[in-house]
């Protein structure tokens, strides 16, 4: 009996597993194997997991951790990459931000943040532009 309920147990962890490698889906995992895979994930990339660097977000129906600017910037610190470049231009409705990064084997890369700034003034304004260079920086970062 006892091995009926080991491979019951294994055929269920098989499914979570393959329902998060092949969908990126880790919604149908109780919160306990949430929590477990959440400190793997974080001490596979020497993240401090206290300092939440991952939000378990719903993205096109599934649910997924995203890497959070704390995350980002753990990473940056942890591989010597360091924003070297940063534009940012307000064009039609939009804040483009650009940014330019580069690692400790001196392996560039650029990536791009964009949000909406269209009827936005004063502080809403602002927050816009910073989340434009937030994202930029996430991106070229994880890239």
């Amino acid at each position: 009996m006892n091995e009926k309920l080991v491979t019951k147990k294994e055929t269920i962890n098989a499914e979570l597993i393959s329902s998060l490698v092949l969908n990126g889906d880790i919604g149908k995992m109780s919160d306990v194997m949430k929590v477990q895979y959440y400190n793997q994930l974080c001490h596979s990339l020497n993240l401090n997991p206290v300092t939440r660097p991952f939000q378990l977000i719903s993205f096109q129906g599934k649910s997924v951790l995203y890497a959070t600017k704390d995350a980002t910037e753990q990473l940056r610190k942890l591989n010597g990459v360091s924003v070297v470049e940063l534009n940012q231009e307000l064009k039609d409705g939009l804040c483009i931000s650009k940014c330019k990064v580069q690692d400790s084997s001196n392996r560039y890369d650029i990536a791009t943040g964009v949000v909406t700034t269209a009827g936005l003034k004063g502080g809403d304004l602002a927050n816009a532009i910073m989340k434009s260079e937030t994202k930029a920086k996430r991106r070229a970062t994880l890239s």
